[in-house]
């Protein structure tokens, strides 16, 4: 079982045909309403692959809250831990795309619904694997805690937060913490890319990662720096890619896969995502994936014991 803790949202997608460079009216192509949020397309993206999956996250009693609880109720995801809480509205977005797959996005939450602190009791059993956002921190923080304390891994999505000492404890119990560029940014500033993981390996001595779009996905394990590509590809859709990302690599590891063989499965399944627009509905199968996988390869770049900290550079970044 992929269980899958933190945000939800509706997403309210207008396209158009690209961004104006100042605020002015134009003229959308068309609109759809979506479920979204990285918890819940990551719970998606492992019963689309073929795991079973459990959403855990908190919803309002309004009309989005009817909507996505079917959205769910569709693909038979558990969400029996969630938290339904009474006079609030489920979170909301709305997001603009244009041609390219580039999106704007603007978020509203209940403050109700952050408010809300009650935290569901877990089982935290051995055969489960957990995959965690930081939306919802004192979820993510006491999976994050629990995991580390009973030997379960945790996929980590560490992006648009704030540095606290909830962020590194989670960076440092979660079994896989992996970063957005940006999120690695926030979390060790002005320092370049490779010298951020190699820190935090060295701070946590295991596996981290980062996930740079086009640019592929960066990953220290084993005094090693790892770098898997991305292939070029017709763009669509961007949004929620890298939700699709982690919750395909926390099926690959309930797959028994390496954490190699997990990225690759993962970034490919984001990649071929991005290749179509429908939000969840777009999400490839396992085959699909698998096939289209063998596009991507792993390349061992650097050894710890080599790097010198202020003059390594990544080449081709």
């Amino acid at each position: 079982m992929i269980i899958c803790a933190g945000s939800i949202f509706t997403d309210y997608i207008s396209r158009i045909d690209k961004f104006p460079k100042k605020p002015i009216k134009v003229l959308s192509s068309g609109i759809d309403k979506r479920l979204g949020g990285s918890a819940a397309v990551s719970a998606f993206t492992a019963k689309i692959l073929g795991s079973e999956s459990k959403f855990i996250g908190k919803f309002g009693d309004d009309d989005s809250s009817v909507f996505l609880k079917n959205e769910l109720k569709k693909f038979s995801i558990n969400t029996s831990k969630s938290i339904f809480i009474k006079k609030c509205h489920s979170s909301q977005s709305f997001v603009i795309e244009d041609t390219k797959g580039e999106r704007l996005l603007a978020a509203y939450n209940d403050p109700k619904l952050l408010d809300y602190k009650k935290i569901p009791k877990l089982n935290f059993r051995k055969k489960d694997i957990y995959s965690i956002d930081l939306r919802w921190i004192d979820m993510a923080f006491n999976i994050a805690i629990n995991t580390n304390k009973k030997n379960i891994k945790c996929v980590a999505d560490l992006d648009n937060f704030k540095n606290s000492n909830k962020i590194s404890e989670i960076v440092n119990k979660a079994s896989h913490p992996i970063f957005s560029e940006e999120g690695l940014k926030t979390y060790k500033k002005n320092i370049n890319m490779q010298n951020a993981l190699f820190q935090i390996f060295n701070e946590t001595n295991k596996f981290v990662a980062v996930t740079m779009g086009s640019k592929g996905v960066y990953w220290v394990e084993n005094n090693s720096l790892f770098h898997c590509n991305v292939p070029k590809v017709k763009t669509v859709e961007t949004n929620c890619a890298g939700d699709v990302f982690h919750g395909a690599f926390a099926t690959a590891l309930s797959l028994n896969k390496s954490n190699s063989q997990s990225v690759q499965l993962a970034a490919a399944t984001a990649t071929l995502k991005c290749m179509k627009t429908g939000g969840i509905y777009s999400i490839p199968n396992l085959n699909n994936v698998n096939k289209f996988s063998k596009n991507l390869f792993v390349l061992s770049i650097i050894k710890l014991l080599t790097l010198t900290f202020d003059s390594a550079v990544i080449p081709a970044i």
